[in-house]
């Protein structure tokens, strides 16, 4: 009689254990760890992405893409010499993709043709482009030479000639005032400006070849 009393003494302990708690504790599958850990890089990746759009896309740079996105190419082109392009009768030739103007044909007596008012801003950007095809401020062989920033200049005036939209005409205005103060600086300062501007022009080519195709007029 007293073993079998304490075999029901042992049952007893183990039900009471089993009664203070009726569920498991909750475990994550691998595969759900794998999940929760993609989706979170995702979240942080996305964040980077638009944290990176912000920085390229502040005013102007902003309100310029929008005026040039909204642009579009004129009717009545016809296929190009040029991979992807279009060329109009007046021998003004353009980037199906960006946009931009990437070629023109002169006249016999060396004239150059005349625009349409419907192709401006596609010539716009391929002058920029065109303003952006200068050495990085590590590649230079002129040094802190003077007059090698007056092409800059002369292309940005033309620019200026063509534009009417007013965010562009002030980041004009302002790289503008960056060349132009290059020839009067000491020689330690002139580094500087060089890369300030180097910088703002490539921020507009990035703006118009997104890509990363080279353009040129």
């Amino acid at each position: 009689m007293k073993k079998h009393g304490m075999m029901l003494g042992v049952s007893a302990i183990f039900l009471l254990s089993g009664c203070g708690s009726t569920e498991e504790p909750e475990t994550k599958s691998p595969q759900s760890e794998v999940q929760e850990t993609q989706t979170s890089s995702e979240e942080v990746t996305a964040a980077d992405d638009e944290s990176e759009e912000d920085v390229i896309l502040e005013s102007p740079y902003k309100e310029i893409k929008q005026h040039f996105d909204q642009w579009e190419l004129p009717e009545g082109g016809e296929e190009g010499e040029f991979v992807n392009s279009v060329t109009y009768e007046n021998g003004y030739t353009f980037d199906k993709d960006t946009k931009a103007m990437i070629a023109r044909s002169w006249g016999k007596n060396g004239e150059e043709p005349q625009a349409t008012e419907a192709q401006e801003v596609g010539i716009i950007m391929g002058r920029l482009l065109d303003a952006a095809e200068i050495p990085s401020p590590e590649n230079r062989t002129k040094g802190n030479a003077s007059g090698q920033t007056e092409p800059i200049v002369q292309r940005l005036e033309e620019v200026k000639e063509l534009n009417d939209f007013e965010p562009l005409e002030e980041w004009i205005l302002e790289t503008e005032e960056i060349f132009k103060a290059y020839d009067d600086l000491e020689d330690e300062e002139k580094a500087v400006v060089y890369t300030k501007g180097y910088e703002e022009l490539q921020k507009m080519a990035d703006l118009i070849s997104k890509d990363g195709k080279e353009q040129g007029s």
